[in-house]
């Protein structure tokens, strides 16, 4: 993912970078945090508190050595975020790229809109379709070629009709051009949008 060729783990980071900038959120929670790309850019005096979630323990002890030093309250899951039990005490923010192509969408979006405050926020990064380009590029890693074989492509109308039912509302989205002919949607959700905007509408006026 990080080879000139593929670039998705630079463009991650990028985007890592700019929802934390937009955002400025008191805790997040990164599923399918991997070894910790773009946590570099994580600012401990205003993000006070940062949960990785990740099936890997190789990846998690990676990350832990990489970036415990500047943050002092990271807390590292191993697990998966889409299984039944999965909980942990709820953050303002939730990032999660290029995971729910491997997951069961609906347990996994309702255990994330489960561990965000009301008025929190989702970023997730689906992988679209390319006509020119196989879903795993092509690259001298030629073991990554696996992953085709496990990967599903998400809809991302489907992904957002899932995200609706819940609580997590579209607020925004925007299409993000990679190398060979890919793209990421990004789309950004936020739980309890809907009600929130109901009940402003519901209130007397002056």
């Amino acid at each position: 993912m990080g080879s000139p060729a593929v670039a998705q783990l630079q463009t991650l980071s990028e985007l890592f970078a700019a929802v934390l900038a937009d955002f400025r959120p008191n805790s997040v929670a990164v599923f399918g945090c991997a070894t910790g790309n773009g946590f570099e850019h994580i600012d401990s005096g205003v993000t006070k508190r940062v949960v990785g979630v990740d099936i890997n323990p190789t990846y998690l002890q990676a990350l832990q050595k990489r970036f415990s030093p500047n943050l002092p309250n990271l807390d590292l899951r191993e697990q998966d975020f889409a299984s039944p039990g999965f909980s942990i005490s709820p953050v303002e923010m939730a990032f999660a790229a290029l995971v729910f192509e491997y997951v069961t969408i609906d347990h996994a979006v309702r255990n994330i809109s489960n561990s965000l405050v009301s008025g929190g926020i989702l970023v997730a990064a689906l992988q679209l379709p390319s006509t020119i380009a196989g879903s795993v590029t092509k690259s001298k890693f030629s073991s990554l070629e696996t992953l085709g074989a496990i990967m599903t492509l998400v809809v991302p109308d489907n992904f957002t009709h899932v995200c609706s039912a819940n609580g997590l509302d579209l607020e925004r989205e925007r299409t993000i051009p990679l190398k060979q002919g890919k793209a990421f949607f990004v789309g950004y959700y936020r739980k309890g949008a809907e009600q929130a905007r109901a009940a402003d509408a519901d209130k007397p006026r002056r």
